[in-house]
């Protein structure tokens, strides 16, 4: 996280330019992810709004969560690209199963904004970006996935998180066992054996470093 770089856009009526980022020492190395971030930064404080979208965008696809919420924060304000509500959604959501809580707020704005037909549409493309994460070895997007399934849907299904939860606490994942044995609470006793078998299923066919 780049400290409070994600606060770099946010709409305050028309829309405004917070410029709070955390630099690095003049003696630091600057990462290739860093250098585009601050490049992004630099495009919004000018107002340079098509170039902050394209770089954002890029750095979204490559799963950086921060990114995910500015560029969402764009494509809601219709700066440097047409309103995209969906797309914005997409994005913010992505941005708040990846940490970013500012994204939280956002999501909701454009839920107000956007049909149910489409809420729909944007759930699975969330989930689809995660189980393309998970194929590809990303061991976070595990702990993204069982949010998904308890804070994403519009009822929360205990049973899938608690599978996906039982696969991160098996990855030795920050949090896992207490989100597991949380989820665990409200699964009916008599699910709990094809539930474990699943995630040994599961387990056993991910690739992992």
């Amino acid at each position: 996280m780049r400290g409070s770089a994600l606060q770099v856009v946010r709409l305050l009526g028309v829309l405004t330019c917070i410029m709070m980022m955390s630099w690095h020492s003049a003696n630091a190395t600057t990462s290739e992810s860093d250098a585009q971030f601050a490049e992004a930064v630099a495009a919004v404080k000018s107002r340079d709004y098509s170039r902050a979208v394209e770089l954002f965008r890029q750095q979204a696809e490559s799963n950086q969560h921060d990114a995910q919420y500015n560029l969402a924060v764009l494509l809601k304000a219709g700066k440097g690209t047409p309103q995209d509500f969906l797309n914005g959604l997409i994005w913010s959501w992505s941005a708040y199963l990846g940490g970013i809580e500012a994204a939280e707020d956002l999501a909701d704005e454009l839920l107000d904004l956007v049909p149910e037909t489409s809420v729909e549409t944007a759930r699975e493309a969330v989930a689809t970006r995660l189980q393309a994460r998970i194929a590809d070895g990303e061991k976070p997007a595990v702990m993204q996935f069982a949010r998904y399934h308890l804070e994403l849907l519009e009822e929360a299904d205990y049973e899938r998180a608690y599978v996906w939860y039982a696969i991160g606490a098996a990855l030795g994942l920050e949090g896992a066992i207490d989100a597991r044995d949380d989820a665990l609470g409200d699964v009916e006793s008599e699910k709990i054996v094809d539930l474990q078998t699943e995630a040994g299923t599961i387990f056993e066919d991910l690739k992992f470093d």
